[in-house]
């Protein structure tokens, strides 16, 4: 029996709040009219619950398919990425062989290194099968230092490549648009989505529905407040929904709220503290700026306020709170935190 409000593990099916349009978009970039994509949002947003269920349904659909998943959250080097490569394309290889009634042999340890990532295509063409690759945390191909080993080389590689459809998908907003918006790598083979928020009504309809499934009941007001906490990120809001469904009580007042919040900032502070240990004063400075709505940083009046110092210094700080993924920018240059928690302790808590 699955617990209440599990949010250790990934959602599927009729589990899964919202996010119909973009499982649609994934669905769409698989099938024969497709296209390859570039699929990003902050960690614990929903990127791998999207794509599972598109796969699933896709698969479901009678798509026989191969799904070679590459998780690079550990890379580090390019003979690290070389070798992960190998083991994955001979995983694939053996998959496509499980059940053949004619084996499809390829020699991959002979195969140079400068030829390695054509192997999924050669795969495909020889099998007559349709593989697709799905990287998680693509953006870590930009830790490799390695004059040799180049993200252009890999894109005129890739580019090439008809009989496979990659998935790149990212946690880290900012270097996926580096990658993919800024250096326009990948730019002519694959479109790029974002993952946005979710739907407010939809997030606080979860909320009531499952507690009233539950025999529990929650107010309208005690509702928004676990939306607000959370900023509707459904790992925050199940974490938070369970601390609330452990306390014995029939009724889910407000006073259970405030302590479920309590217990759940208890947990994440320790993580919230280690990222602000080794910012500076003008980062942290331009963070309350943020957290407080400032939009125009440079103003005369923003710089006395917040102790900002210059304009020069606002940019030097903006820049290093993006690339240590702490705030992204829209397209409009409005300026969010990644975490929801995060920007609610900061608000509440630490920027008193």
């Amino acid at each position: 029996m699955e617990r209440p409000f599990s949010f250790d593990k990934i959602p599927a099916g009729g589990s899964i709040v919202g996010r119909s349009a973009e499982i649609a978009a994934v669905l769409s970039a698989l099938g024969p009219k497709g296209t390859n994509l570039a699929f990003y949002g902050e960690a614990r947003s929903g990127k791998e619950t999207i794509v599972r269920e598109a796969l699933d349904r896709y698969q479901k659909a009678g798509n026989p398919v191969i799904v070679c998943e590459i998780d690079l959250a550990g890379l580090q080097s390019a003979e690290q990425f070389i070798a992960l490569w190998r083991r994955k394309m001979k995983a694939c290889a053996s998959e496509l062989n499980r059940g053949a009634i004619l084996p499809f042999e390829v020699s991959l340890d002979d195969v140079p290194d400068k030829k390695i990532f054509d192997l999924p295509n050669v795969i495909a063409e020889e099998s007559g099968k349709q593989i697709i690759l799905y990287f998680k945390e693509f953006q870590n191909l930009l830790r490799i230092e390695d004059e040799n080993f180049r993200l252009e080389a890999l894109d005129r590689t890739w580019s090439r490549h008809k009989h496979i459809r990659y998935l790149f998908t990212g946690s880290f907003v900012n270097a996926m648009k580096s990658i993919f918006e800024e250096r326009k790598c990948f730019y002519g083979m694959c479109r790029t989505q974002q993952l946005q928020p979710l739907d407010k009504k939809l997030v606080c309809e979860y909320i009531r529905s499952a507690f009233l499934n539950l025999g529990r009941v929650i107010e309208a007001e005690e509702v928004l407040a676990v939306y607000e906490m959370t900023g509707g990120n459904m790992w925050y809001v199940k974490q938070l929904c369970s601390l609330c469904y452990s306390m014995p009580a029939g009724y889910v007042s407000r006073v259970t709220v405030n302590q479920a919040r309590d217990m759940l900032l208890s947990i994440h502070i320790p993580h919230f503290k280690h990222w602000l240990f080794d910012l500076t004063g003008n980062q942290i400075n331009l963070l309350h700026a943020i957290v407080d709505g400032i939009r125009r940083f440079s103003s005369a009046e923003t710089l006395e306020r917040y102790r900002l110092n210059s304009s020069a210094g606002v940019a030097r700080s903006r820049e290093a709170l993006a690339k240590r993924e702490l705030v992204v920018f829209d397209e409009e240059d409005n300026a969010r935190l990644t975490d929801p928690l995060f920007e609610y302790w900061l608000r509440n808590y630490y920027f008193i």
